[in-house]
């Protein structure tokens, strides 16, 4: 008669450090070993459900309760999910409008192959700062920049590098960023200190990037350019586009609707409708082909290998892949939020931290992990600053520092694991792998190393009283 009650209940102890472990290492290595592969991820990503799910089986844990986090994490992804459907009809219907060809064309004859790389930074930079998306940078400034750059001879990651490099920056700066405005809320700061404080590490690492991308671009200029090339794509574009100042129209009402802080979902879709009356007023195109483009993509064949490579993207059908991948790797990482795996390993690494400099070094490993577990700038933010605010404070250290730390490595390093859903969406948008881009992310690189340096010698580490909060002289000496 006992046996149903038995068979109730669920053990509710909390995840040895030991099971954190093991867990963690069965599933960052089967992604590891198939992103190495090549293999597309959704598949890797959607098993390790059955590694949490046989690890829940084994110490008798509830199924059930892991399986609605996962939903949970899942429903707050939505956005990011409507956000890249939105952007495949957007990229199909701005290519057949003329749009995307066009910006190519007055792009070939502006701006020199020299210094291609840092405009297409500088550019990304400051339409993100505007905005307050990386996203929507990527999205438009990006996807024109990568098709000059590509007509030029430039490799695709080169490319996709200072696309990101200057999105993140404009996303990191930008006081109308969502994650500029969670990672100090989180620790308990000021948003205007905070983007201050951000000033001082991430702007000389901006600038370092953009010295690199010139030495490096000015070396493509001057082996690859090829001047018949780019008068053969061009010529090539014309003939199948005509080729106006009115098809940019779609793109300049989208960077005034994010300006005017619009919703981001309705504001891309609105690009690719007027991207839609567009191609049918200047192109010719009819109704149907606009909303089959939308759905499937632009598809040409014009002879030209490039052409056809630049231009034989979009629709909503594109992003369906990406879409999955998101999905299964938010629900992993609520999953493993819910066993408790991070606050695990916060205990054990907190711990080992005596100095201010260790301190802001394990800040941006925990910032990390979370970042890799939970494939979302907002859930790295949320978790190390409600873990670790109380440590800052507590050593007289201003919330300030702690969300500079946070930036530095949540934000700016989701593109570092090819299942973060940073990394899947600027690779299914800008159409290249994860490993072609990973060495061109100087910014990503520059600026926490500059943190920590700061931190070692003590500056601009700003103190406070840890009874009072209120803010005292900058240290000079390290705690």
């Amino acid at each position: 008669m006992n046996q149903p009650n038995r068979l109730k209940e669920k053990n509710t102890a909390p995840v040895s450090l030991s099971h954190s472990i093991i867990l963690l290492i069965l599933i960052i290595a089967m992604i590891a070993y198939f992103a190495f592969k090549g293999i597309n991820l959704s598949i890797p990503l959607f098993l390790t459900w059955i590694i949490i799910f046989i690890y829940c089986y084994a110490t008798g844990r509830d199924w059930e309760s892991l399986q609605n986090a996962a939903f949970q994490s899942v429903h707050g992804a939505l956005g990011s999910v409507f956000i890249l459907l939105a952007v495949g009809a957007l990229i199909g219907s701005w290519i057949q409008c003329g749009t995307i060809p066009t910006v190519i064309t007055y792009g070939l004859q502006m701006i020199s192959p020299s210094a291609f790389l840092p405009c297409t930074m500088l550019l990304c930079s400051i339409l993100a700062l505007a905005t307050g998306t990386s996203y929507g940078s990527v999205a438009t400034a990006g996807i024109a920049m990568m098709g000059v750059g590509l007509t030029m001879g430039f490799p695709a990651g080169m490319i996709a590098g200072a696309v990101i490099c200057g999105a993140l920056f404009g996303d990191k700066m930008s006081p109308f960023s969502d994650t500029t405005n969670i990672a100090p809320a989180m620790a308990g700061g000021d948003l205007f200190k905070h983007i201050r404080m951000m000033m001082y590490n991430t702007v000389p690492a901006w600038i370092i990037s953009m010295v690199i991308f010139w030495l490096i671009g000015g070396r493509y200029a001057s082996d690859n350019f090829d001047l018949s090339t780019i008068n053969s794509f061009t010529e090539g574009l014309a003939q199948y586009f005509n080729i106006s100042i009115i098809t940019l129209l779609p793109m300049v009402l989208v960077i005034v609707l994010l300006l005017l802080k619009w919703p981001a979902v309705p504001v891309i879709l609105l690009g690719a409708v007027s991207g839609g009356i567009v191609s049918l007023i200047v192109q010719g195109n009819d109704l149907l082909s606009i909303i089959k483009c939308m759905h499937n993509g632009f598809s040409i064949e014009s002879g030209i290998e490039l052409v056809d490579k630049l231009l034989n993207r979009g629709g909503v059908n594109s992003m369906q892949n990406v879409v999955w991948i998101i999905l299964t790797a938010v629900g992993m990482g609520g999953m493993l939020d819910k066993l408790g795996v991070l606050q695990n390993f916060l205990k054990l690494i907190v711990g080992l931290t005596k100095k201010t400099w260790s301190l802001v070094a394990v800040t941006m490993l925990i910032s990390y992990i979370v970042s890799a577990v939970g494939c979302t700038q907002t859930m790295a933010h949320v978790v190390t600053g409600k873990l670790l605010a109380p440590i800052y404070r507590e050593r007289g250290l201003a919330p300030e520092l702690l969300s500079r730390t946070m930036e530095d490595s949540g934000t700016l390093g989701g593109a570092f694991f090819p299942w973060h859903t940073n990394a899947v969406y600027f690779c299914g948008v800008l159409a290249v792998s994860w490993g072609e881009y990973i060495p061109f992310l100087f910014l990503s690189f520059i600026t926490p190393i500059i943190s920590i340096i700061y931190a070692c010698i003590g500056f601009k580490i700003p103190l406070i009283d840890p009874v009072t909060g209120e803010p005292l002289s900058q240290c000079i000496n390290e705690k």
